[in-house]
């Protein structure tokens, strides 16, 4: 497959379009991108919470606009198992950096499930000093019109010649000294004359790069929507649709589009609104004028994977990415459902073979039902209740938070009920509140009385949004509580899934520094390097929360069940990355259980009297992050395990007692 090849990939859209199949723009252009305003069509399911299109309508458009990613990469024909592995090596090799440090997978990891980019702004090379651009990921990249934010190698085999010798990256001053470095290694005098058969001296500079490239050749990945492009419409959830839809009509398929979603044409950045950068981009190749500010749009396959974003990775999580391009590159003003969305439908592209984790005990049941859509809310008072309470639960910052401007607002975090009640109370085992009105008034532990639901919100509010309790007979309260109610009304009396699912953590103390590169990987990505989540461009400080903080003064406090490891470690698990179905998880248990302590070992505000909790301390959870305890071991063991010990113990004092 070559260049020539994946042309008529666009080609073939084009003539699909011109059969008529119902799509909302143009398919993109192989090749430079005229700066123009889009003519955005609005199309059925733009706005979240609309009706999007059919699947079968859905289909038909995706697959004219975005194609099939071929099976191998251009240049491929030629490449060998033997050179592969040859490239493999040379692609892990520190010996061709100047002190020995840097390898081609310093800062293109693809190692603990890493997404081919090291996840920070710029990389640092071989000598400690940090480039200028973001490192962009290696997976598919040899499909791209180019390499190099500004496009200056032609393919992968020449972009793999430029970091050796650049001063700041590998360091090497001349090919000559890294070649000797290679010939002087023995692993390597054997496989060379293997991989390029023939040649009387086959360790040259060009055959390391050759042989480099034949190992990322390989690098193909695949995620669900390759299987929702394939026919398979179930392969994408209700709310992935819905980000389709939207990423189609509102016009983000004008530069990335494609098989790549992206990495096909050179585009400026900052169409209607400028960025300020100091980086000519394409110019420093060209040197023609209109390619000041010009850079190699990017693939969006695995930019789940490849947080912060931009060529000088100054735009640190994929919402704000949206958010911003939307508003630089179309002069549009997108929602906070709307980025939701987009976000949802990137974690579809992301490849299956590194987000796929074991799945727990029982996957294979179906006990759900389709909990109703707000759209179906009726009308007349009644209806207006329900849907002031889905406004207060999903809206509950901008509702009654700081800028509903009520005084001693309830809601004092930056959080919405929504970000723990995963979909607004309705998904599987993400703490849904289907049915939830049932099972009220019940026993509290921590209280050690019995509680009302109103009471138990109350409870969140004081908690999870480290705010006030509402009052209890108040409209607001209600309001919640006939949303609530309206969710489960038609709920059968046995489900699988309320609560989080079951956690059987592993038996040893969580590792925060394992937990850091789960974070960087799977989590980064939408809650920021600083756990700080992103809030709306457009809105400024009254902006609701796109992504929730995980820490800091805008979070939860310790009070919070979410503060307690194994109850976040569960969350995780079965509901992150965004929308990640229960039982088809992305981290397996242990990497949960470390992000989890990574998470919670930072400073959160903090609740006063946390000592009145639990009055008969055998009830408290074993990882309850604050004493007193019934028990003599360590805070520390109840804060990240192991936890094996402490459930022995309390069992071993209940059994006493019957």
């Amino acid at each position: 497959m070559n260049r020539k090849h994946m042309g008529l990939i666009g080609l073939a859209m084009g003539l699909v379009l011109a059969s008529g199949i119902p799509v909302s723009h143009p398919p993109f252009a192989w090749g430079r991108e005229a700066p123009g305003r889009p003519h955005c069509a609005r199309a059925a399911g733009e706005r979240a919470g609309g009706s999007p299109p059919s699947d079968e309508i859905l289909l038909l458009q995706a697959k004219s606009i975005f194609g099939h990613l071929p099976d191998k990469m251009p240049g491929s024909e030629q490449d060998t198992p033997v050179r592969i592995e040859l490239g493999r090596m040379l692609y892990f090799e520190p010996g061709m950096s100047i002190n020995r440090t840097q390898s081609c997978n310093s800062c293109h990891p693809l190692d603990l499930s890493h997404g081919g980019a090291e996840n920070v702004p710029t990389s640092e090379g071989a000598m400690g000093k940090a480039g200028l651009r973001n490192a962009p990921t290696v997976l598919n990249a040899g499909f791209q019109i180019a390499q190099f934010w500004d496009g200056r190698a032609a393919n992968l085999a020449e972009q793999a010649k430029g970091p050796i010798l650049n001063p700041i990256e590998m360091g090497m001053p001349k090919p000559d000294l890294a070649v000797g470095r290679v010939r002087a290694m023995a692993k390597y005098q054997k496989l060379f004359p293997k991989a390029f058969p023939g040649e009387k001296n086959p360790i040259t500079y060009d055959n390391i790069a050759e042989a480099i490239a034949a190992f990322e050749r390989t690098l193909v990945t695949r995620g669900r929507f390759d299987r929702f492009l394939a026919g398979d419409t179930g392969a994408l959830s209700g709310r992935e649709k819905e980000g389709l839809a939207i990423f189609m009509n509102q016009g983000c398929i004008r530069c990335h589009g494609g098989p790549l979603l992206g990495g096909m044409l050179y585009q400026k950045i900052g169409i209607y609104h400028p960025y300020e950068t100091k980086d000519l981009g394409r110019f420093e190749v060209t040197r023609a004028e209109g390619d000041k500010y010009v850079f190699k749009v990017p693939m969006l396959r695995n930019a789940l994977l490849t947080a912060p974003y931009f060529h000088d990775g100054r735009v640190g999580t994929l919402p704000e990415a949206v958010d911003l391009m939307a508003w630089l590159q179309l002069d549009e003003t997108l929602g906070q459902e709307q980025i939701d969305r987009i976000i949802r439908f990137l974690t579809a592209v992301v490849d299956e073979k590194r987000t796929t984790a074991p799945p727990p005990p029982g996957a294979g049941r179906q006990s759900w039902w389709n909990p109703p859509a707000p759209a179906a809310i009726p009308a007349g008072p009644e209806g207006d209740r329900i849907r002031r309470g889905y406004r207060l639960v999903t809206r509950t910052y901008q509702e009654l938070g700081a800028p509903s401007g009520l005084q001693s607002p309830p809601a004092g975090s930056l959080l919405a009920c929504r970000n723990c009640h995963q979909e607004a109370g309705t998904k599987q085992f993400g703490i849904p509140w289907v049915g939830v009105t049932g099972r009220y008034p019940r026993y509290l532990a921590r209280t050690g009385k019995e509680v009302t639901l109103p009471g138990r919100i109350n409870d969140c509010f004081e908690r999870s949004l480290n705010g006030r309790a509402l009052p209890e007979g108040g409209q607001d309260m209600q309001a919640i509580v006939a949303y609530m109610t309206w969710l489960g009304r038609k709920a059968p009396a046995q489900i699988t899934g309320r609560g989080t699912l079951a956690f059987a953590p592993p038996a040893r103390e969580a590792n925060r520094g394992a937990g850091k590169e789960v974070y960087l990987v799977y989590c980064q990505g939408c809650h920021g390097m600083n756990g700080a989540g992103y809030r709306e461009r457009s809105a400024g400080k009254a902006g609701e929360n796109v992504v929730p903080p995980l820490w800091g003064e805008g979070s939860f406090n310790n009070g919070a069940g979410m503060a307690r490891l194994l109850m976040a470690a569960a969350f995780v698990g079965g509901n992150m990355p965004l929308g990640t179905p229960w039982d088809r998880p992305v981290v397996s248990v242990d990497q949960a259980y470390d992000v989890g302590a990574y998470i919670n070992g930072f400073d959160r505000p903090n609740m006063e009297d946390l000592d009145k909790d639990f009055p008969d301390r055998t009830q408290k959870p074993v990882d309850c992050p604050y004493p007193p305890y019934a028990d003599d071991f360590p805070h520390k063991q109840h804060q990240y395990g192991p936890f094996q010990p402490i459930q022995a113990y309390y069992r071993n004092l209940r059994e006493q007692k019957e």
